[in-house]
Parts: structure tokens; C-alpha cells; sequence
């Protein structure tokens, strides 16, 4: 099953493309989430989306330390999704911007994620199975690459536990330090999680092929 394409009027200054709509199908009332691959003319909607996105003010109920850490992964995302080779994948819910992921590939073809980060969409408000809808597109992606496999390093002191989330999504442990865990799926596993995460998520495979504008989804 395929989107049927949507005309939009947009600037060349933008070259995002829809490449998919995503649902978890184990909640009914899950929302559903767009992906959209950016492009590097879209270096004013990050910058705009940088400007905006403040964690303090998003999420009042966590302490300080953890807004500040939460904002530092987030600005690191952007930092990163401005380089000229990283290929870079933000997700839309509800007319929002509520993540961002960006990657990179290393000279042995190692898919090497940089960051990915949710966003929340009000205050105390985050969408929810946001990471395994990202992960989709990410296994999507290395398996098109024929990528060797994907690494990353897992935040241990952020707000959330992500390295139980990586591991439930195939991931093990390599080494730890105070702040990281470094850890890795093979080119089996990326094919297993393929395979698994059908079940979960509704990926439905965008055949819309104009830029769109991304500011329109910012404030």
C-alpha cells in the first residue's frame, strides 16, 4: 500500500520529501507519524526548529540537569544534520515537528547514528512509539545500503532508559563509559527487525515525490 501524491507549492529554497507515514497498530489511538528525509537546502528550517525547540520550557516537570541534557542530545542532532554527508530524517505528528535522526556512514560501510532525539509536541507532551517508527526508517535504510550494520552510542544519563528501548530493537552492549553505552546490530539483526517490526508499525511507503516545506510545521 502506497500514499497517493499531494501537489505542493514550495519554495526551492526547500527539498524535503515525504518518504513515509507510520502508525503503531497496537494502539488504537496511536497517532500517526510522517517521516520526511531532508535535504540540504532545508539548513533554514533547522536552524528555525533549533531556535525553537527548548526543553526547559517544553518539559517544566524534569528536573533541571535532565531539560539540560535533553536539549544538549537535541543540539547536537541539528549540529550534526547540518554536515554535507550526513543524510538526516525528521518526524511529523499532528501537524508538529516531534523528532529528529540523523546518520552517517563510515569508510567501512558502518551506519553510524549520530543522534536521534524526540521532540515534544506541548508541554509534558511527547508521541509516543516515536523511536521504533525512526528505527524503521533506519533499518530501512542500512539494509538499502547494504550496510555491514548500524552503531550508536546510548545516553545513560539522559531521561529516559534508552539502552533497554536499543536492545529491545536489537542492539547489544559493546562497551560502556560514565555517559555512553556504545552498542551494535549486525546486518542479521537489521534483517530480523525488518521482519519484526511490521507487527508494531504500520509503514506505509510515501509516493509523494515534490519538496515540501517544512517551516509550515513550525511555530
Amino acid at each position: 500500500m502506497k500514499i497517493n501524491p499531494i501537489n505542493n507549492t514550495v519554495s526551492p529554497n526547500f527539498k524535503a520529501v515525504k518518504v513515509a507515514q507510520t502508525k503503531n497498530i497496537l494502539i488504537d489511538s496511536a497517532p500517526v507519524i510522517d517521516l520526511y528525509k531532508l535535504h540540504k537546502s532545508d539548513r533554514p528550517f533547522l536552524k528555525k526548529l533549533s531556535e525553537q525547540v527548548k526543553y526547559k520550557k517544553l518539559m517544566p516537570y524534569l528536573s533541571e540537569s535532565l531539560q539540560k541534557r535533553w536539549q544538549k542530545i537535541f543540539d547536537y542532532c541539528i549540529t550534526k544534520a547540518f554536515l554535507q554527508d550526513n543524510n538526516s530524517y525528521v518526524a511529523v505528528s499532528n501537524n508538529k515537528v516531534c523528532g529528529i535522526m540523523t546518520y552517517q556512514y563510515d569508510n567501512k560501510n558502518i551506519l553510524n547514528l549520530d543522534g536521534i532525539c524526540s521532540i515534544p509536541i506541548d508541554t509534558n507532551k511527547k508521541v509516543k512509539q516515536l523511536r521504533r517508527a525512526m528505527f524503521y526508517q533506519l533499518f530501512k535504510d542500512a539494509q538499502a545500503s547494504d550496510a555491514r550494520g548500524i552503531k550508536l552510542e546510548a545516553v545513560i544519563d539522559g531521561p529516559f532508559d534508552v539502552v533497554s528501548m536499543y536492545e529491545d530493537l536489537g542492539f547489544k552492549q559493546n562497551m560502556n563509559s560514565s555517559k555512553y553505552v556504545s552498542m551494535t546490530c549486525n546486518k542479521h539483526k537489521i534483517l530480523y527487525q525488518l521482519k519484526e517490526l511490521p507487527f508494531f508499525v504500520d509503514y506505509i511507503e510515501s509516493e509523494e515525490k515534490e519538496p515540501v516545506n517544512l517551516m509550515q510545521y513550525l511555530a
